[in-house]
This record gives structure tokens, sequence and C-alpha cells, in this order.
């Protein structure tokens, strides 16, 4: 995408983005408040990129929850900016990061001094679709009257699992930095 930057330059910061959170507030409160970063060869690889961070991401989602509290408090160890896009906002530059002809989120996108797209991840770590496909693994059909509850309970779960999973965090901050990585 050749305008990046321009996205970047009008984006949330990590602050401004903390402050849109409701219902996932605490849940992304506690993952940052208790997630240790792993100061490792990836570590120094991911603090030693030159480059800025721009996520794609809303308030609302859980998979942002868990996803971005690692990244803000990883990028602010490794002294790395990241600013926030907000997906329903922003439809050109999500329609440049679609996941299967689909608006899934959250995305990274590593920006270079250059301006250009260095790296891009999401929307999620594998360790996070294994336990997805777990939880998913019963639902009924989408489209019939037992997928909207059983739905809204498969996220309840995955919620609390995304909350309470240390073994998650680090293994969403480890594809994080090896994937971010930018020589």
């Amino acid at each position: 995408m050749e305008n990046l930057q321009a996205f970047y330059d009008i984006a949330l910061t990590p602050d401004e983005y903390r402050t849109k959170l409701t219902d996932l507030k605490d849940g992304f409160d506690k993952i940052y408040d208790e997630h240790e970063i792993t100061k490792d060869n990836d570590f120094e690889s991911f603090k030693n990129s030159d480059m800025n961070l721009l996520v794609i991401a809303e308030p609302w989602c859980s998979h942002c929850m868990l996803n971005l509290a690692i990244l803000f408090k990883l990028a602010e160890e490794a002294e790395i900016d990241v600013k926030v896009s907000l997906r329903d906002d922003n439809e050109e530059l999500m329609n440049a990061y679609l996941t299967n002809g689909n608006k899934v989120i959250p995305k990274v996108i590593a920006i270079d001094n250059e301006e250009k797209e260095a790296a891009v991840w999401g929307p999620r770590a594998p360790m996070t679709a294994v336990i997805q496909k777990d939880i998913m693994k019963d639902m009924p059909e989408k489209g019939t009257e037992e997928y909207d509850a059983a739905f809204t309970a498969v996220k309840k779960e995955m919620k609390e699992k995304f909350m309470t999973s240390p073994e998650l965090w680090d293994a969403v901050e480890t594809d994080l930095k090896q994937t971010l990585a930018v020589k």
C-alpha cells in the first residue's frame, strides 16, 4: 500500500486507543499488567528494527484485547512507536489487508524508514488459532437459531482463555517478535 504513512500519521496512540476500550478494558489491563516481556534474541532483533508499527484494530475485538495488550507492552519496552487505525473508520486501509477476503483483525504492519511496508502480522498467532479452533469445534451451523447463542458462549470462553493463559501470551509475544523484526 502506497500511503501507509498517511494512515499512521492520523492513527490513535496506544493511550488514545485504550480510552476507547469498554467491555474488554479489564482483560486488556490484566494482560498488559501481568505479562512479562522476554528479553531474548528475538526481542533484540525486534528492538533493533528501524520501524514504526501501524495496527488495524477495534476496541470491541477480543483478539485485539489479547494481541494489542502484548504488542503495546513489547513496543514500549523496545522503544518502538505504535499507532492504531480503527478498522471500521478506515475501510481503504482494511481492504488492503484482508485475510482470505475478510476484514479480520488485528493486523500489525511494520513501516520501515522509507515509509514502506516491511512486514505484516496477524490476525492471530498460531497458538491462538489452535485454541479458537478447539473452542469452536462443536459450533452449530452458521445462520441457525442455535448459532447465535453458541457464538455468544464461545466469545465469552475465548475472552476468558485469552485473559488467563500466560502460555498463550508468551506464544503471541514470540510470534509478534519473529514476524515483525525488520532488518
